[in-house]
């Protein structure tokens, strides 16, 4: 029999941007596979803020192994990495997060494990997300919600293919069949997306236990909230809908947009980080 529900949640302020996130096991798993984290830093640092969250996967809680490894490895590259464009920082600390969760998925015990990732980081006028996997990026501005992510899946591709229809994909089969994840392979393909950013944006990162339940409209509505409201407002819309799956989101707001001041190489770099680890259960997989 499932456990109770457990729901994790933090927020706070940085500068002019407002962030919440909340994780929650959902209705019918006894184990919950995803993990969050956020570095944001009370003052202007070299390194802006990054949010990422992961979903896991994996017999014997791998999955939760593969999704912490993941957002902590990804956090400690962004954070205390060699000083490069925040592009390539990016970039590089997803290459090297993959290249850890590799190397402890050939141990027997977590053989097989992989996870999702997507790591947002908020620079003034800029924002970069780095994606990988079927967990997903929205930006809401005036009231509209729009995907900036692609999701890497069999159903994703045949979408994009115009082999299917988004009703058909909704309902098919393989629409939980990654293509691309971390740490299936020693080297992974990271999609690195630009958006502009403007005053009263709202960025959502979210698993597909909570997209696959809560339509982009739904999703813009509930950013209408505050970040921490936003943040709480879109779990409770997935646990009405009986959420089979692990449910976690990030909402970030951007109240006023903020310098990122330079900082010379070598200079010290202030932390901020938060990481939530999942109580340890019997797994029931992806």
């Amino acid at each position: 029999m499932a456990s109770e529900p457990q729901t994790i949640s933090a927020h706070g302020a940085s500068g002019g941007l407002h962030w919440a996130l909340r994780s929650d096991v959902g209705r019918r798993r006894t184990d919950n596979e995803d993990f969050v984290g956020v570095y944001a830093p009370s003052e202007p640092q070299e390194r802006g803020p990054l949010f990422v969250l992961a979903d896991g996967m994996g017999g014997h809680a791998a999955g939760e192994v593969a999704s912490r490894l993941a957002v902590e490895g990804v956090l400690e590259q962004w954070t205390s990495g060699p000083s490069a464009a925040p592009r390539s920082a990016l970039r590089s600390a997803v290459r090297a997060a993959n290249s850890t969760v590799f190397a402890a998925s050939l141990d027997n015990e977590h053989r097989g494990m992989g996870t999702t990732l997507t790591a947002l980081a908020l620079l003034g006028n800029e924002a970069i997300i780095a994606h990988v996997g079927d967990s997903r990026a929205y930006r809401v501005r005036g009231g509209l919600c729009s995907q900036l992510t692609d999701d890497h899946s069999r159903v994703g591709e045949m979408l994009r293919m115009r082999l299917i229809s988004p009703e058909q994909a909704a309902h098919h089969p393989a629409r939980s069949q990654l293509t691309r994840s971390l740490g299936h392979e020693p080297a992974v393909q990271v999609d690195l997306v630009r958006s502009d950013v403007a005053v009263g944006d709202t960025f959502v990162l979210c698993c597909d236990g909570l997209w696959d339940l809560v339509p982009r409209a739904d999703i813009a509505s509930a950013v209408a909230a505050d970040a921490d409201g936003a943040a709480a407002r879109l779990l409770e819309l997935a646990l009405e809908r009986d959420a089979p799956d692990n449910v976690s989101v990030i909402v970030a707001h951007v109240a006023e947009l903020s310098e990122q001041p330079g900082a010379p190489e070598g200079t010290a770099r202030g932390r901020g980080l938060f990481g939530f680890l999942r109580r340890q259960g019997p797994s029931a997989g992806r």
